[in-house]
C-alpha cells in the first residue's frame, strides 16, 4: 500500500492482544526515526487488505513519550470502532431486507385476486373463499394457477372456513338425444323409415362433394356447421382437385372429431355380408348413412335429370348421404333416399336394384347427437373352419356372435385366441 509516497513493508509478528498482523511504514521510520506507525490487516479480507493507523511522533511535547502498548491500544480501538460501524450498517439494513422478503413472498404467494382472502375451505375440487369484507366466492381448483392453489390450500389449513347450509353438487353434463326419425311405419309388407333433412341444403363448390356430403351428414345428426367452418376447408384448396391437397383431407377428418359431445361414428363392419341390410338397421336407429357413388354416377341418377343435363360418362365418384329407405322383405325391393349436394338435384330416391353391383357403397353411420355409446359386446367363437395353408401358417374362417372373419394362425387354438383376445 502506498503511504504518503512510501512503500509499506510487512511485519509478520502477530499481536497477542488484537490477533492481527502489525505493519510498520518503514519509509516513515526512515524519514523520522521518532515516528511509529501501525497498519492493521483484516484476516480473510481481500479488499482493502490494510487499514493504516494514525502516525504519531514517538516523542511529542503534547503527549510525551508513547509506548508501543499505547500504539497497539490505539490500533485495537480503531479496529473495534470500524467493526462496530460495519455491523451497524448491516444491522440497519436487516429490517428493510426482511420487509422486502415479506413483500416478495406475499406477491409470489397468491395473485391479487386473493390478496384479501381471510378464510378458505376446499371440498370436491372446489375452493370456497371468504374475504376480509365478508364476501365469499367459489372457484374450481383446477382452474387456478399453482401459486393460488398452494395459497388456498395453506389458508384452508390455517384459517378453515366453517361449513354452511349450502352443499357443492357437481352435475354431470347431459345432452338430449336429437330425434332424427320422422317416419317409421309398416304398411302391409312395405317398411318405410325417413329421417329429417339437413337444416340448410347446401350446393357444393367445384368437386367438394366429400366436404358437403359430410356437412349434410353431420347436420342431420344434430351437428350443424356454419359457413366459416366450411370455407376454412374449401377456400385454401383447388376446387377442381381438392382431394389431392393434404389440408383438405385433414379438414374433413377434423369435422368428425370436434363437437360437444364428439360425434359417435360407426364403421361398416368388415365381415358384413349385406351392407344394405346393415344400413337399414342403422337408419332404424335414427343414424344417417355416409355413402358414395364410386362408379359412373349418371347410372344412378333419375332419368329425368340425365335427360335435362347431358352427361359425358366417365368413372366419377360422388359423396352422398342416405337418410331413409323403403323395403319390402317379401319381394326384396325398395329404395334408398339420397341427400345430394347439387342445387338442381338436392334429393332423390335410388332403387335397390340400381344400387347393386357397386353403384352405391355404404361407408359409415352417425349416431344422433346425445346418443350414448353402447357397451362393447364380447365376441364369442362359434365355429372354426380350416380353409388352406398359407406359407408357414394356416387360414381359418372363424364364425362368432358378431359375424364371420378370416384369420391366419398356426392352429385352431391360435385362431380362437386371436379373435377372443382382440382389443
Amino acid at each position: 500500500m502506498d503511504h504518503g509516497g512510501r512503500v509499506l513493508s510487512r511485519n509478520d509478528a502477530i499481536d497477542p492482544v488484537t490477533r492481527t498482523k502489525t505493519l510498520q511504514p518503514e519509509g516513515c521510520r526512515a524519514a523520522s526515526p521518532n515516528a511509529a506507525a501501525f497498519v492493521e490487516e483484516r484476516r480473510g479480507s481481500a479488499t482493502p487488505p490494510y487499514i493504516c493507523s494514525c502516525i504519531v511522533p514517538a516523542r511529542s511535547p503534547a503527549v510525551g513519550w508513547i509506548s508501543p502498548f499505547r500504539y497497539r491500544l490505539v490500533a485495537t480501538t480503531g479496529r473495534l470502532l470500524m467493526n462496530a460501524f460495519q455491523f451497524s450498517v448491516r444491522a440497519s439494513s436487516l429490517p428493510l431486507l426482511a420487509i422486502g422478503l415479506l413483500l416478495v413472498g406475499r406477491v409470489g404467494a397468491e395473485s391479487a385476486r386473493f390478496a384479501n382472502a381471510s378464510k378458505a375451505r376446499i371440498e370436491k375440487g372446489y375452493a370456497v373463499v371468504q374475504f376480509a369484507d365478508g364476501t365469499k366466492t367459489m372457484v374450481p381448483m383446477a382452474s387456478l394457477p399453482d401459486e393460488d392453489r398452494a395459497f388456498l390450500t395453506a389458508l384452508s389449513s390455517q384459517n378453515p372456513l366453517a361449513h354452511g347450509k349450502s352443499e357443492v353438487v357437481v352435475a354431470k353434463e347431459t345432452f338430449n338425444v336429437k330425434q332424427t326419425i320422422q317416419v317409421a311405419t309398416m304398411v302391409g309388407l312395405l317398411e318405410t323409415v325417413q329421417l329429417c333433412s339437413p337444416s340448410v341444403p347446401r350446393n357444393q363448390l367445384g368437386a367438394t362433394c366429400m366436404l358437403y356430403g359430410r356437412v349434410h351428414w353431420l347436420d342431420i345428426a344434430g351437428y350443424p356447421l356454419d359457413n366459416a367452418a366450411i370455407y376454412r376447408i374449401s377456400n385454401n384448396v383447388d376446387p377442381s382437385r381438392p382431394w389431392a391437397d393434404p389440408r383438405y383431407m385433414q379438414g374433413l377428418a377434423m369435422l368428425t372429431t370436434t363437437g360437444k359431445p364428439p360425434p359417435l361414428i360407426h364403421n361398416l363392419p368388415p365381415q358384413e355380408v349385406d351392407p344394405f341390410e346393415w344400413a337399414r338397421g342403422e337408419l332404424r336407429q335414427g343414424r344417417p348413412i355416409l355413402a358414395a357413388l364410386p362408379k359412373e354416377i349418371w347410372q344412378a341418377l333419375p332419368p329425368g335429370f340425365v335427360a335435362a343435363h347431358p352427361w359425358n360418362g366417365g368413372s366419377v365418384g360422388h359423396q352422398v348421404v342416405i337418410n331413409g329407405f323403403t323395403w319390402n322383405q317379401e319381394t326384396k325391393q325398395g329404395t334408398f333416399h339420397i341427400i345430394n349436394s347439387w342445387e338442381e338435384l338436392f334429393e332423390f330416391d335410388l332403387k335397390t336394384e340400381a344400387a347393386q353391383g357397386g353403384a352405391l357403397v355404404i361407408e359409415q353411420s352417425l349416431s344422433p347427437r346425445g346418443e350414448m355409446p353402447a357397451p362393447t359386446a364380447e365376441e364369442i367363437v362359434k365355429t372354426i373352419t380350416f380353409l388352406r395353408t398359407a406359407g408357414k401358417t394356416n387360414l381359418y374362417e372363424v364364425e362368432t356372435n358378431l359375424g364371420k372373419r378370416r384369420v391366419a394362425a398356426t392352429s385352431e387354438d391360435g385362431a380362437r385366441a386371436l379373435v377372443e383376445n382382440a382389443k
